[in-house]
């Protein structure tokens, strides 16, 4: 996952295990929130690139729900979102945001 990230904005050390556990941390709790859905759909998309932000997002569905116009600031439909958020990486230190 951090293959494209350039050396210079790699976390190191203690980041790079915070890292590691917040990718661990999410894809659990993206299962654990698909074994709840009658029709689940995981999303974990490639990392983008925001200006010096790195940011891999990620969301789960239940396609069972019916589909409403529920719509966040990004323009993203979440009426059928059950869990999403992002692991974000800048200046070699992570944060995760739900």
């Amino acid at each position: 996952m951090l293959n494209r990230v350039p050396e210079n904005d790699q976390p190191k050390g203690e980041e790079e295990g915070k890292f590691w556990r917040s990718v661990a941390y999410e894809l659990a709790t993206l299962l654990q929130n698909a074994a709840q859905a009658k029709e689940p759909e995981i999303v974990l998309n490639e990392m983008r690139v925001a200006g010096s932000q790195y940011i891999w997002e990620f969301y789960v569905n239940d396609l069972a729900c019916p589909k409403g116009n529920a719509m966040n600031f990004h323009g993203q439909n979440t009426s059928q979102w059950l869990y999403a958020g992002c692991v974000l990486l800048q200046g070699g230190r992570v944060s995760s945001h739900h």
